[in-house]
């Protein structure tokens, strides 16, 4: 079983910076975000992100924070695919195209993903990582710092930011030799285990 811990960031709801990660219990993590968003898409960000960083056999338990997050990938999505993406009340779903590539994503992985809803702020260890990865990722774009390649849902990043206005000239960061778009899973520095969470 990979168990993973998840959480999203917006500086101001909505329209503010976002950011997203995830943790998994072994120590490895990512994050990124955008120039702007909402508290809600950055949830779903971090829920597909770690779904799609963690492909294969193996059972996926995620850990959210997000009620919403978990039952728009977990419950609410069977009803939305049978009224052909509609609300109970006859309405557009909101966050449609990450809600679709979070279910195409678990669709597509071999092994099962399973949701676990954790309270926020309680002093889990994970949750309370993903927590400051997140916020950290969103205040890097609020400065104008976050990096254009650091989201692999590229619908979810402005145009101002996609094309290079909010971060520089939109080019990798020197001495960064990924492809656009490319990801970088980081590692957990095994003899730093105990600054993990501080």
């Amino acid at each position: 079983m990979i168990t993973v811990s998840t959480d999203g960031s917006c500086l101001r709801n909505p329209g503010g910076a976002i950011g997203w990660a995830w943790i998994n219990h072994d120590g490895t993590f990512d994050s990124g975000g955008a120039a702007s968003g909402t508290n809600q898409i950055a949830e779903l960000t971090a829920l597909l992100q770690a779904v799609r960083s963690h492909p294969g056999e193996q059972p996926l338990l995620i850990e959210s924070d997000s009620q919403y997050a978990i039952k728009c990938s977990s419950e609410w999505v069977v009803a939305w695919k049978r009224k052909g993406w509609k609300t109970a009340g006859g309405t557009p779903v909101k966050n449609l195209e990450i809600v679709q590539a979070i279910d195409t994503a678990i669709t597509a992985r071999r092994g099962p993903v399973r949701f676990r809803w954790v309270r926020g702020h309680v002093g889990d260890p994970f949750n309370e990582r993903a927590d400051q990865l997140a916020g950290l990722a969103a205040q890097e774009w609020a400065a104008g710092r976050g990096d254009v390649n650091s989201t692999l849902v590229p619908e979810l990043v402005p145009a101002a930011a996609r094309e290079g206005r909010a971060s520089g000239d939109g080019r990798t960061p020197s001495g960064d030799d990924r492809a656009p778009g490319e990801r970088t899973v980081k590692q957990a520095d095994p003899w730093d285990m105990d600054t993990l969470f501080d």
